[in-house]
């Protein structure tokens, strides 16, 4: 299941209580572009094996916009990115997903809110 971190409305022990052993989630609260300190990933990781949960995949290490679109930052963003995902790797985070979709990381045919 998904959770997205210690302000999310759907806590860990609920996610807990459906039967569930995995959990996704990532560190929303590190801006686009910077490194995921590895102290902070260790960090959610026990809070999230904490809650009887193993944390399985990351959804999503954000591509920042420089690196999508060859910007004047690439190369930095691009060793932050890397440091980033060694650091996840050295927590014993296997999986990550992430979006080349430019300037959002998300889209719709019609956004329409009510």
């Amino acid at each position: 299941m998904r959770q997205f971190g210690p302000a999310d409305p759907v806590t860990l022990a609920a996610i807990r209580q459906t039967g569930a052993a995995e959990v996704v989630a990532a560190l929303h609260e590190i801006p686009n572009g910077a490194v995921w300190p590895r102290d902070a990933i260790a960090a959610r990781h026990a809070m999230i094996a904490d809650a009887g949960l193993d944390w399985t995949v990351v959804e999503s290490l954000p591509v920042d916009d420089e690196i999508k679109r060859r910007g004047p930052a690439w190369d930095a963003r691009i060793a932050a990115w890397r440091e980033s995902l060694t650091h996840l790797a050295a927590c014993g985070i296997r999986v990550v997903t992430y979006n080349f979709m430019p300037l959002l990381d998300w889209t719709r045919t019609e956004a329409a809110a009510r």
